[in-house]
């Protein structure tokens, strides 16, 4: 199955459950989910492999692996809502959880859809050698992340509320000043992910533009 975007039952099947959140409902409705939202995915991941293991060839290759589950893992959580109403794929090592790997993404909901590499929560550990490593080279990093910026990639970060580093260069506080961090694009016009799309094409050439920053990422984590 080659991938040329999604339909618009993706989005409408991720709307419905978002009011219909249980079993009962979702087994009724099991072959859309299958046609339209996992089979998808699983074919973008596919296509989207070969430049992911081009950027770092230590990935996960699994299509499957690298394609988000529907079922949630209620047991630590307050919230029993047995399915998400939003799908991703993640491009990241072997034996990584989502939540603290350093991954390259691809998120779609109801309503919107975004993009990036990253954390969802990075580790103290790393967060502490990788400001160790933006303070020893501030100019360095900070000429990879206005090229980002350039380029249209926000830092989308959880700040600490008070200034932890007070001596640091002013430039560079908003990306150290930080618990955790992801280089993201976010869009709310799901209709240009409907077929024909060009999304495939514009994930290869946005991820190959993260090169640089990725590859410092990596490299704090290899350090640790």
């Amino acid at each position: 199955m080659s991938f040329e975007g999604f339909k618009k039952e993706t989005f409408e099947f991720l709307m419905e459950l978002t009011f219909n959140n249980n079993i009962e409902w979702f087994n009724l409705n099991r072959k859309r989910y299958e046609t339209f939202v996992r089979d998808p995915l699983r074919a973008l991941t596919a296509e989207l492999m070969p430049a992911a293991l081009d950027i770092d060839p230590n990935l996960n290759p699994s299509v499957n692996s690298s394609v988000s589950r529907i079922r949630r893992d209620t047991r630590y959580s307050y919230d029993k809502s047995p399915f998400r109403n939003h799908m991703w794929i993640a491009f990241r090592y072997l034996g990584t959880s989502v939540s603290e790997g350093c991954a390259l993404y691809f998120e779609i909901t109801p309503t919107d859809y975004s993009y990036g590499f990253g954390f969802y929560a990075a580790s103290t550990e790393f967060m502490q050698a990788y400001r160790k490593r933006l303070l020893a080279d501030p100019h360095g990093f900070l000429a990879m992340a206005h090229e980002l910026e350039a380029n249209g990639y926000g830092y989308s970060a959880d700040p600490y509320k008070r200034d932890h580093y007070p001596d640091a260069d002013a430039d560079l506080k908003p990306y150290i000043n930080v618990k955790s961090f992801a280089w993201t694009k976010h869009f709310n016009d799901i209709g240009s992910l409907i077929e024909p799309s060009d999304i495939k094409d514009r994930l290869v050439h946005d991820y190959d533009l993260a090169r640089p920053m990725y590859a410092l990422m990596r490299s704090v984590i290899e350090s640790i």
